[in-house]
């Protein structure tokens, strides 16, 4: 993590709730150049993340056994970080896999282990047991998920000093040492590699015999902004808060709605279960929240349910909400319930 500022952000935080934050763990927000910095600086959840980073990081470098090597993967990931921009989703989600990782750096190495995935979403997550079976071999076998969809891979890798290859066809992985932890890059398609739609082996890998207990929730995922947004929805939503966060592992950005200016959309749907496990979220300033989510019934039969905070829009759907809900209703019986 870069060294050119160290502040103690923790006290100011609080008060910063819901305005802008000025203070990030790695570099002074009075300087911040970048779109990314820019974002982080200006919401206290993802600063709050920088400075757990940036402490991480203060104990873990000098407890690595490759020093240089953590600095030199640290700038990379700087890099990919920026290009999340001002997007603070993927700059949450940045962090929190970051987080994990550096937490694990310090793990001691071996070609035999279980490792697991540091999941990039919701409803992500893959399994890969390696085993060295001689100076310059190892067998692999690697299951993924990705929603509904999976993924099921093994074979023998070539060692060749921290980095080992499999290559088979149009597939081909690269597994390489990072001090305690083992990154994965794939060449080849979801399909060449033998596996369902969005479906990729490629991540970081920690040794751990149990998969890893990641607790997504709105804020996480970068639906709301802010805890007391999320409050609001956890009590609005109650049991259906959790499907709703469990619906957002893909997601793109909705039409904005003309009869709610500056609203932000997100349609969202879990992959290979599209069709009976989607929604449609919209945010707007002042904590104002629209929502249609499918769910299935106590009988499997498919529903929708409606649910705003916003008093005047008790009982009818924003333009963008309803063309989603119609659209869906269209293909067959959906019938809408109007949540209290």
């Amino acid at each position: 993590m870069p060294s050119r500022f160290i502040a103690t952000c923790a006290a100011l935080l609080a008060p910063l709730a819901f305005s802008t934050a000025i203070c990030a763990s790695s570099f002074d927000c009075t300087s911040a150049a970048s779109p990314s910095e820019k974002a982080i600086c200006a919401d206290a959840y993802t600063s709050n993340l920088d400075k757990q980073l940036g402490e991480l990081w203060s104990v873990t470098l000098p407890k690595v056994a490759d020093p240089k090597a953590l600095k030199t993967d640290q700038r990379q990931w700087l890099k990919q970080r920026n290009q999340c921009t001002d997007n603070l989703s993927c700059l949450r989600q940045q962090y929190q896999m970051r987080i994990t990782e550096l937490g694990h750096m310090a793990t001691p190495f071996s070609w035999d282990a279980t490792w697991q995935m540091i999941p990039w979403g919701v409803s992500t997550g893959a399994e890969l047991k390696t085993k060295r079976t001689d100076s310059t071999h190892m067998t692999f076998e690697v299951s993924a998920v990705s929603g509904a969809n999976m993924g099921d891979l093994d074979g023998i890798a070539t060692i060749k000093g921290t980095a080992a290859r499999y290559a088979e066809g149009a597939c081909a992985l690269t597994f390489t040492a990072m001090n305690g932890v083992l990154d994965v890059t794939q060449q080849g398609s979801d399909a060449d590699c033998g596996a369902g739609m969005g479906v990729f082996y490629s991540g970081r890998y920690v040794a751990s015999e149990q998969s890893l207990a990641v607790e997504n929730d709105l804020l996480s995922v970068g639906l709301v902004r802010t805890r007391q947004e999320d409050d609001v929805l956890r009590t609005l939503l109650k049991d259906d808060y959790r499907r709703l966060v469990e619906s957002s592992s893909s997601r793109t950005k909705g039409d904005v709605s003309s009869d709610v200016p500056g609203a932000e959309v997100d349609e969202m749907w879990i992959r290979g279960l599209g069709s009976i496990n989607a929604s449609i979220f919209m945010r707007a300033t002042d904590s104002r929240f629209w929502l249609v989510l499918i769910v299935s019934d106590s009988k499997g039969n498919l529903r929708a349910r409606y649910y705003t905070n916003v008093p005047g829009w008790k009982g009818r759907l924003p333009e963008t909400l309803q063309r989603w809900y119609d659209k869906r209703a269209a293909a067959g019986s959906l019938p809408l319930d109007q949540m209290p």
